[in-house]
């Protein structure tokens, strides 16, 4: 398995454990499906985007590229290397 695939997966099953954790924790205070469903579904979409955001980001794209190496950069000048 590729590491863009890898850390995709890890990514989504991090906002999946997130968001079940957090809808077990409304559902425990007593909130009504409505008010559930009505914070849920942002958050959902908020780590689809994440997500969707590692899929990129770990792909072949040349600004993706440009990214990664900014970071890299930044990280080697942060370590003193």
């Amino acid at each position: 398995m590729s590491n863009r695939v890898k850390r995709t997966w890890a990514s989504a099953g991090r906002g999946a454990a997130i968001l079940l954790g957090l809808v077990a924790y409304w559902i425990s205070r007593d909130a009504s499906p409505a008010g559930v469903v009505r914070w849920a579904v942002p958050f959902a979409v908020l780590f689809a985007g994440i997500t969707c955001y590692t899929w990129w980001y770990h792909g072949g794209s040349p600004k993706a590229l440009a990214l990664q190496a900014k970071a890299e950069a930044k990280k080697t000048r942060r370590l003193g290397h």
